[in-house]
């Protein structure tokens, strides 16, 4: 079993309710694509005259950061389960080894 370190949560509902936010994340944010899309262009449009920096964007420059953030989120949903199945497994078996040697 891999080395998990000891500050990450090793609690199987924790690991559980972050996969599944990060799956229903993904899922809204590929079925809303263009609403987000507008959602965050109107929201650069609202942010250009109050905070300096930000520029007026169109949907061809905001569709390349959604489509990024998309793609993103199905990997993290991923990821976020299988470092919660090995740290639930390592946490596990740190408990199974130390009632075998009581």
């Amino acid at each position: 079993m891999p080395s998990i370190p000891r500050w990450l949560p090793d609690d199987w509902e924790f690991w559980q309710a972050a996969t599944l936010l990060a799956l229903a994340v993904w899922i809204l944010a590929r079925t809303s694509e263009f609403w987000l899309m507008s959602a965050l262009q109107s929201l650069a449009w609202s942010l250009h005259g109050t905070v300096p920096g930000v520029p007026q964007a169109s949907l061809d420059q905001i569709r390349p950061v959604v489509e990024v953030f998309v793609a993103m989120w199905l990997p993290v949903a991923l990821c976020t389960f299988f470092l919660g199945f090995f740290a639930f497994h390592a946490e596990s078996d740190r408990r199974r080894a130390a009632a075998d040697e009581r």
